[in-house]
């Protein structure tokens, strides 16, 4: 998750001598401590509902991936990068810079901080060859001017259960698996599902054992339940459930974190068993991909209520060459655009033809050379079409992307892709 409380990122004027005293850097181990003060002052969090925090944070994070603003020997800002890589359409893997943890302490804001953690972060996806950055924004008006762009988003759900919503399913079996079998038993199935959609990330072990199955104080225990049908799992969704009674009959809640099927038909089996919970009929699902089953499937559809629909996955193309020619396409094509940067640097033109439905990008580095360009586009609008999940024709109308209607026609057909993007987790 990222927060950043410099919100506007302008450097306004201030004491030259204190600006002096502010040093960013890489932090070293000793200084994992004083990182997470910092990140939980900025959220609000209560360091004894993460005693395990300084181990996860050793696990998961590249030690020199770790940045932070000094003021003295005090952490005022921080930033961080995940090293993921993302499904993209036509199920390549690319590699992606996750930013996490972006804070600046209130009494700090105003100083560039942030811009320059940014600018850290941007700089060592570049230097290691990653041609995505990505981040889940906590305010949704600052990352658009960094380049970031809204590529995925999910469906805030809230399903009244019970056992006549969601048909039988006589050929699968859930059955719950214990905590010594979940990280044997679920990342296969995760990595079967993230093939086929584009915008999830893969999960290395620690990943597993960290964020999808270790629980903190205060917090109901997680449950994993996996759907088989013949013998073979084919989905499972991860739990929490909260007790309640209201004037003596049940009213429990279930919320769902995480529910991942490999067709259908396992999916409409794990809605059926989070439905059919004695006791707990009321159920909340804060992240559902924009296409999941639950609604058509709901004898009652209005029983499955669309809280609603927000960003999740924001990403920027550093590499446009590569992040292009990544990813494939339903139809062949060829494109002229250019890229604008704002007050970054003068537009960039590229080249794009599909042929067969693989993409090679070139730029067209000779400013003396004279081309039609048919769409022209900011970065965090080339990284909202990247993944499909945003209509080129959409962003037009907004006036994100311009050029004529047949362009825009080609454009929009070149980007489209039949499985809509998600995101699962936020980072």
């Amino acid at each position: 998750m990222v927060a950043a409380l410099a919100a506007d990122g302008i450097v306004a004027p201030c004491d030259s001598r204190a600006m002096a005293e502010l040093i960013v850097r890489p932090i070293v181990d000793d200084e994992v401590p004083a990182l997470v003060a910092c990140v939980h002052d900025v959220f609000g969090q209560e360091p004894a509902q993460d005693p395990d925090v300084y181990q996860r944070v050793r696990a998961l994070v590249p030690a020199d991936r770790i940045v932070a603003a000094f003021d003295g020997r005090q952490v005022v800002a921080t930033a961080a990068t995940y090293g993921l890589t993302l499904t993209v359409c036509g199920g390549a893997a690319v590699a992606m810079g996750g930013l996490t943890i972006v804070t600046v302490r209130p009494t700090h804001r105003r100083r560039g901080l942030m811009r320059q953690l940014i600018a850290a972060h941007l700089d060592d996806v570049d230097r290691r060859g990653e041609p995505l950055s990505g981040l889940y924004a906590s305010e949704g008006s600052i990352y658009g001017r960094f380049g970031y762009g809204v590529a995925t988003e999910g469906d805030e759900l809230t399903v009244v259960g019970g056992d006549e919503l969601f048909a039988p399913t006589p050929d699968h079996r859930c059955r719950a698996v214990p905590l010594d079998e979940v990280v044997t038993t679920l990342p296969a199935i995760y990595a079967a599902a993230l093939a086929n959609r584009p915008g999830m990330y893969a999960r290395t072990e620690p990943w597993w054992s960290w964020r999808r199955i270790a629980d903190r104080p205060g917090r109901p225990r997680r449950r994993h339940v996996v759907v088989e049908r013949a013998g073979v799992a084919c989905g499972y969704v991860i739990y929490r459930q909260s007790a309640a009674f209201v004037d003596g009959r049940a009213d429990g809640a279930v919320e769902v974190e995480e529910l991942i099927a490999l067709d259908g038909a396992a999916e409409a089996a794990l809605w059926r068993h989070i439905a059919t919970i004695d006791l707990y009929p009321r159920i909340t699902v804060t992240n559902a991909a924009v296409d999941a089953l639950a609604p058509w499937l709901a004898s009652d559809p209005r029983r499955v209520i669309r809280r609603r629909r927000y960003d999740t996955l924001w990403l920027r193309i550093g590499d446009v060459a590569a992040a292009l020619a990544a990813r494939r396409y339903q139809v062949d094509g060829a494109l002229t655009f250019a890229i604008t940067d704002g007050d970054v640097q003068p537009p960039a033109r590229w080249r794009l033809e599909i042929v067969d439905g693989v993409g090679h990008c070139a730029p067209i580095a000779d400013a003396a050379v004279e081309v039609t360009v048919d769409v022209t586009l900011d970065r965090a609008a080339l990284g909202s079409i990247y993944l499909g999940g945003v209509a080129a024709s959409t962003l037009a109308r907004a006036g994100r992307i311009t050029g004529a209607a047949t362009a825009l026609d080609r454009l929009d057909r070149m980007f489209a892709w039949p499985t809509p993007p998600w995101c699962a987790e936020q980072f």
